[in-house]
């Protein structure tokens, strides 16, 4: 076993702080980040340096600010810097991403990881693609779910469960650990596309919640100048700005509910492996959301 303990990154897209179970959610089922709290430290007053994706992941990968990266949008990254996965494999560490990056403007750069699977965004391109196509999925076009007016609208998933992107990626993470070198220590970057909406799900995790259980959201009233001028950009461009259906967003919840129970159990399958391998306990783990 090497001396060097290995490195496992979790990270959602736009997972809420108040979505894992054990941190005091009495709805949702996530035993695997649950187990994650228990037997960790949980960081309840943590930032993203961006609310923005790019700019977020930016920041992870040099921790600096985006005011310091100079990446403070979706635009691009500073790729000729010298990244978080390039000081590990300096330091002997074998690298490997699996997922999203969102690394701009150059999506599958290696940007220091010796290895990655490739799958961005809306999955029209890169490895999850072609691996759809290859499974006779190709009919598929918006395999992450369509987007523009129904960019905010529960959605069942077009892909059965064994093919859908948060199963893929925790495929590519086995596959990893499956085939790594035993004798160097890892570092492994399990990055999921969702909760980012679209909203959707593959059965039967579009059914493990429903509307009738979630609670409408507080709305207080009078609410329109809490809204910045790129909530009502936003809301005006995504179809969100003719009023308020309680019902609909109570929908979206239980469809955001499931996708996250959906992550949480191919991270559970991560950790079981480390487990029954005997890795685990010299494995930081480090779970996280841009």
């Amino acid at each position: 076993m090497p001396d060097q303990p290995n490195i496992l990154v979790i990270m959602t897209d736009q997972q809420r702080y108040d979505t894992i179970g054990a941190l005091g959610n009495p709805r949702i089922q996530t035993p695997a980040l649950d187990r994650l709290v228990h037997g960790g430290t949980s960081f309840t007053s943590a930032y993203c340096a961006s609310p923005v994706c790019v700019a977020s992941r930016c920041s992870f990968v040099l921790g600096e600010y985006p005011h310091v990266t100079g990446c403070t949008a979706n635009t691009p990254m500073p790729l000729e810097r010298k990244s978080l996965m390039q000081y590990l494999s300096e330091a002997g560490y074998q690298t490997h991403g699996s997922g999203k990056m969102h690394f701009s403007p150059k999506p599958q750069t290696l940007w220091g990881f010796d290895s990655r699977d490739f799958s961005e965004g809306s999955g029209q391109t890169g490895d999850f693609r072609d691996y759809l196509n290859a499974n006779g999925f190709d009919h598929v076009l918006m395999p992450n779910g369509e987007r523009s007016e129904y960019y905010y609208i529960p959605q069942p998933s077009q892909l059965p469960d064994r093919l859908h992107n948060t199963t893929w990626t925790g495929d590519r993470s086995l596959d990893f650990l499956d085939r790594r070198d035993k004798n160097r220590p890892f570092f492994l970057w399990m990055s999921f596309f969702k909760p980012h909406p679209p909203f959707e799900a593959p059965i039967p995790w579009n059914r493990l919640y429903r509307l009738i259980e979630m609670e409408p959201p507080e709305i207080p009233p009078d609410n329109d100048h809490l809204l910045c001028h790129w909530n009502h950009f936003q809301n005006r461009y995504k179809y969100r700005d003719q009023g308020n259906d309680l019902n609909l967003i109570r929908a979206i919840r239980a469809m955001y509910y499931g996708i996250i129970s959906h992550l949480d159990y191919q991270i559970g399958r991560v950790l079981d492996r480390l487990e029954q391998e005997g890795a685990l306990d010299n494995t930081l783990v480090l779970f996280t959301s841009d």
